[in-house]
């Protein structure tokens, strides 16, 4: 698998089942922002609320051959494996990304576990093989991730804009980077003194910028 963030703002998907698990897919690409239609012939509550205020399109019949034309992303969550080899058949073909939720093989990508914390997000796969260890592992991550890291984020970004002034070298950049991102600062930053591993990330923009 290839891993990829993609910008979903305005790309239309189709959702095929109308259950809980339809619903996390829904949920997530609603939060992005995608353009959702729904194909079910029936939903469960929270989708059909979804859909009485305009979130997203509910088409109330069957999947048929054809129906999958026209969309970027494709997710079956309909637990009939007739549906997701037709909608496998019809990617190879048409080249959309297709999620097989219910059968995984079938699909030609995987939509991992994430989450996101003081501006980073975080991405949980086992390649479909146990959806349920990719939701343990997130959770873990999400109890141990420092909650400094967000601050500590906000600085690098204006740090960086200060490094590309001062430091003109790509390779000089590069060579501050990997030198300043060591054990020493990163303890820093997880023992909630990010005041200190500013300072020491400071101290050595001035040594690589006086670089000949």
């Amino acid at each position: 698998m290839y891993p990829v963030n993609l910008q979903m703002k305005g790309m239309p998907c189709l959702i095929i089942g109308g259950g809980h698990v339809a619903l996390r897919k829904i949920k997530k690409l609603l939060k992005e922002e995608a353009l959702v239609t729904v194909l079910a012939p029936e939903v469960c509550e929270e989708i059909q609320k979804l859909a009485d205020t305009g979130a997203l399109q509910w088409i109330s019949k069957v999947y048929q051959v054809g129906d999958a034309q026209g969309y970027r992303l494709v997710v079956t969550a309909c637990g009939v494996r007739e549906v997701a080899e037709q909608v496998h058949a019809a990617s190879q073909k048409e080249y959309f990304l297709y999620n097989a939720s219910d059968f995984p093989p079938l699909g030609n990508c995987q939509l991992p576990a994430t989450f996101e914390t003081g501006g980073m997000q975080f991405t949980v796969s086992t390649q479909g093989r146990s959806p349920a260890m990719s939701k343990y592992v997130k959770e873990w991550l999400m109890r141990d991730i420092p909650s400094g890291f967000g601050d500590w984020l906000d600085r690098l970004s204006r740090i960086r804009q200060e490094v590309k002034k001062d430091i003109h070298s790509s390779q000089s950049r590069e060579n501050f980077w990997h030198a300043v991102f060591d054990d020493s600062v990163m303890h820093l930053v997880m023992e909630g003194k990010i005041d200190e591993a500013e300072e020491c990330v400071r101290h050595a923009i001035g040594r690589f910028r006086t670089e000949p």
